[in-house]
């Protein structure tokens, strides 16, 4: 239930949609029908503004264990938990009867949610350090002994087969007296060890003289401020779907492969990633500068995804990184493909993340950028690189766009980058859903 974003940087959004379409792969449907049944008025579509001061437990039928969060870090959750699982909707849910419990894997996983929520609480200070990739690291069932570089998990039972599901009902139960904060301090007998000469950290510029200096690179802001819109047209190298089959049929696998990609923007904050796929209408991801869609599965981003497509929407990438940011400064020279890059790190405003942009040292321009998704139960990473900077109407724009995700690897490259195309408004703008079918007489 990919791609967002995002990502702190334009290209997030094409990493929503790739999710997307391997979820469409999947059959995997909207989480709408995780919402209240129609028992008398009909269930509000899941949008940002419906689950607004709302609880899981107020707008979706049927949660146990989340019931408290906001409506709308639900879907971040499962989002994270189908990467951190390496599987889809359908391993824990009826497709698409959400709120039905009639698999063991949907039970397994509220324990397991509740038991990773008390390791938190009572074990570790209240700090996220147990998640489900802490043991399941991308497979449904985790390892349960060592496994050697190169090989696989046994095959035998696994402990979660062969005991009863743990199910932790009053987190308060557990020793206090684990809690990390009691630990004794570690002592060293004898004389401490010399410690060795540090070596001379090397001069850093200040945070504002990076992004000046980006600015430059670019072309100035003069030039940038005369841009109106981007369109941009080319192909991405991904993991392709197969065609769609008769129904009944099993898919059949998703393969490496290239697709046709657009990504179109008008400035300010509106953006649209585009990619189709053999067989089957475009998928699309857009932002109308408020709302952040899907067009398969049709639906609205909450949570993070929502507040990662609005940083994915500003232009240049990374231009308002101060802005959005806390604790921002240069904390270090990395090398990137050969290159000397200033690594700028920042503080989300609600403290949740540190997200990282690199800055080329002798050009000025973006090299990377780092961020995370973050949900309740976990967050997972990704990683842009930009390559290929050329002149579009005074102002350069990368042609290769490289990201590294959890989803998989995709390569975007532009063949056609026009800037102040006309692109309506209209185009931002999430499509209307389908009327419900008539009643049979």
């Amino acid at each position: 239930m990919k791609t967002r974003l995002p990502v702190r940087n334009c290209y997030t959004a094409i990493v929503i949609v790739a999710m997307a379409a391997i979820c469409l792969a999947a059959n995997l449907p909207n989480l709408n029908a995780q919402a209240p049944a129609p028992a008398g008025p009909p269930p509000l579509p899941p949008t940002a503004e419906n689950m607004k001061g709302k609880t899981a437990e107020q707008f979706y039928k049927n949660v146990k264990v989340l019931k408290d969060i906001p409506a709308s870090e639900i879907h971040p959750a499962m989002e994270y938990i189908t990467l951190a699982l390496g599987v889809g909707c359908g391993y824990c849910h009826n497709v698409p009867k959400f709120d039905v419990d009639d698999k063991r894997e949907k039970h397994v996983a509220r324990s397991m949610i509740a038991m990773t929520l008390a390791l938190n609480s009572t074990v570790f200070d209240g700090k996220r350090e147990i998640t489900c990739y802490t043991c399941h690291r991308g497979a449904a069932k985790g390892a349960p002994t060592l496994v050697f570089p190169g090989e696989k998990s046994p095959t035998e039972p696994t402990a979660a087969e062969i005991f009863p599901a743990l199910a932790i009902k009053n987190i308060t139960a557990i020793d206090p007296s684990m809690d990390p904060s009691m630990a004794p301090a570690t002592v060293v007998t004898g004389p401490a060890p010399p410690k060795p000469a540090a070596a001379p950290a090397p001069a850093l510029p200040a945070a504002e003289e990076v992004f000046t200096k980006y600015m430059q690179a670019l072309g100035g802001n003069a030039a940038i401020s005369k841009i109106t819109s981007v369109v941009h047209k080319g192909t991405v190298d991904m993991l392709i779907p197969a065609p769609p089959v008769p129904p009944g049929t099993p898919p059949g696998p998703s393969a490496m492969g290239t697709a046709p990609a657009e990504f179109d923007r008008k400035i300010p904050g509106k953006q649209l990633v585009s990619i189709l796929f053999p067989g089957r209408p475009a998928n699309v991801a857009g932002y109308d500068g408020i709302i952040g869609w899907l067009s398969a599965p049709a639906r609205e981003n909450t949570g993070d995804e929502l507040l990662l497509m609005k940083e994915a929407a500003e232009f240049p990438p990374a231009a308002k990184f101060r802005e959005d940011h806390t604790k921002v400064q240069v904390d270090a020279v990395e090398k990137i493909d050969g290159h000397d890059a200033y690594r700028v790190v920042g503080t989300r405003p609600n403290g949740s993340a540190i997200d990282r942009v690199y800055f080329d040292a002798q050009s000025g321009l973006l090299l990377r950028s780092y961020t995370t998704m973050q949900s309740v139960v976990g967050a997972f990473p990704e990683e842009t690189n930009y390559d290929d900077y050329r002149d579009v109407s005074g102002v350069k724009i990368p042609y290769t766009v490289r990201v590294l995700s959890p989803e998989g690897n995709r390569t975007y490259k532009w063949s056609q980058v026009d800037a102040n195309a006309p692109v309506e408004d209209s185009k931002f703008t999430r499509p209307l859903p389908p009327p419900p079918p008539r009643p049979a007489d």
